[in-house]
């Protein structure tokens, strides 16, 4: 029920508030109404909220780089296509790119020079594509694991994406 009331309560905010604000005309407002809405869902689902728990094929992915790779083990592989693999598959994607936009965003609300961001992410890089990245730095950084995904994300990113003097 207080999901329902939330939900409610978001979806009025979004009403109300100023369409010029959510995003240029040229259609990158419904990029921001996707990503408001995804981390609504998140929100939403989330094990702290009333909603859907996690089963013990459902890792949780922000608790560590273990349980990162354990949920992105398949995300380009066609094998084993269970309705558990296409929930860890979405769920890696969709924390990927929520985590990245996040990431890039929090720079720019601070107006941080490009120059001195922590990370350059390039317009056009898929999440499959930063999934890759940050799976690429646990396999050579395997005592990382158990950190943080947002920590191990965070220096993948940084790695791999550096902001270049004069950007």
């Amino acid at each position: 029920m207080g999901q329902l009331v939330s939900l409610s309560i978001f979806t009025a905010c979004l009403e109300d508030y100023p369409k010029s604000e959510l995003g240029p005309p040229d259609g990158g407002s419904m990029r921001s109404i996707s990503i408001l809405a995804l981390l609504t869902v998140c929100f939403v689902c989330s094990p702290g909220s009333d909603g859907q728990k996690l089963t013990a094929g459902q890792p949780d992915i922000s608790r560590s780089g273990s349980n990162f790779l354990e949920a992105c083990s398949s995300i380009e592989s066609e094998v084993n296509r269970s309705s558990v693999r296409i929930y860890n598959d979405a769920a890696c994607l969709g924390w990927v790119e929520g985590f990245t936009d996040g990431f890039m965003v929090h720079e720019e609300l601070l107006s941080v020079p490009r120059r001195d961001r922590m990370a350059c992410v390039p317009h056009g890089v898929t999440s499959i594509q930063t999934a890759r990245v940050i799976k690429k730095y646990l396999a050579d950084n395997p005592e990382k694991a158990h950190r943080p995904t947002r920590y191990v994300a965070s220096i993948a990113l940084a790695g791999a994406f550096p902001c270049k003097a004069g950007e």
